[in-house]
């Protein structure tokens, strides 16, 4: 894991446009989403964006972005060649990790609906859902998980 840097930008959001189509939504709706699945310089420069490598290929990367007294666990994308291998469970640790380094508290997560037996199995709580309407399914919703991270 290393912090990203502003020159990673594109690659990035290749993982998360990949990532997102592998679920199979409509490409209407991943034109639509593709806005906020593109990550920019100034992104990466603001953010707290770390990648995963291995043998120098980045697989996936993570955000945390500071929200009051909370953090948001944004952007948490692995490459789909990748799922399954422990690419995600790696992150999901490091990104704690660095919670716990910079300052412990309740970390949120809006969840991609096809992500979140992921999150409850990292032990992440379900707290509520949001609505996230898309063109066919206006009653769409995501799932907002929480997990406490306590000073080590």
């Amino acid at each position: 894991m290393r912090r990203a840097l502003p020159g990673d930008s594109e690659r990035l959001s290749q993982i998360a446009r990949a990532a997102k189509a592998h679920w199979g939504y409509p490409r209407a709706w991943l034109a639509v989403w593709a806005p906020i699945l593109s990550i920019t310089p100034e992104y990466v420069e603001r953010q707290l964006v770390y990648v995963a490598a291995r043998d120098h290929e980045m697989v996936g990367f993570y955000a945390l972005e500071p929200r009051g007294d909370r953090w948001s666990l944004e952007h948490f994308w692995v490459d789909p060649r990748w799922h399954g291998r422990g690419v995600g469970r790696h992150m999901y640790g490091h990104a704690l990790d660095r919670v716990r380094a910079i300052r412990p508290g309740i970390v949120v997560i809006e969840a991609d609906p096809y992500a979140a037996g992921f999150y409850a199995r990292m032990g992440a709580q379900r707290r509520a859902t949001v609505p996230a309407p898309v063109e066919g399914d206006p009653d769409r919703t995501l799932p907002v998980f929480e997990v406490e991270v306590k000073a080590g």
